[in-house]
């Protein structure tokens, strides 16, 4: 699960049109690092993605190069939109705890909000 951080902030700020820049540049990582698996968008700023193949095998490896990549990206960019400042949480499904997908959902999102709040514990410092 992905969130695009400081979306109203942009669209606020800049206007939906450079929103609309930082969710399709955001996307587009999103797509490039997780590339073998489809992107959805669930909401205004909610991405989710159903690992397969080689990018479920590598999921770790991919989450780090992931958050690398946003860091990279957005220590060059001058505008605020044209920055990636997304987190992301990645969970399995465990037959010992999940019954239903959603499970997996909800673990994910949980993961997802506690990268964001490690990002901004590390800003406050």
């Amino acid at each position: 699960m992905f969130d695009c951080d400081g979306l109203k902030n942009i669209n606020d700020k800049y206007g939906h049109d450079k929103g609309n820049v930082y969710l399709k540049n955001s996307s587009m990582l999103m797509a490039k690092v997780f590339s073998h698996s489809i992107i959805y968008r669930i909401g205004g700023d909610e991405f989710v993605s159903i690992l397969f193949d080689e990018d479920y095998k590598n999921r770790k490896e991919l989450e780090k190069k992931f958050v690398a990549q946003c860091k990279e990206i957005s220590s060059f960019m001058k505008e605020d939109w044209e920055k990636i400042n997304v987190s992301l949480g990645i969970a399995t499904f465990d037959k010992e705890i999940d019954t239903y997908v959603e499970d997996v959902l909800i673990h994910a999102d949980h993961l997802m909000y506690q990268h964001k709040r490690d990002k901004k514990r590390k800003i406050q410092k």
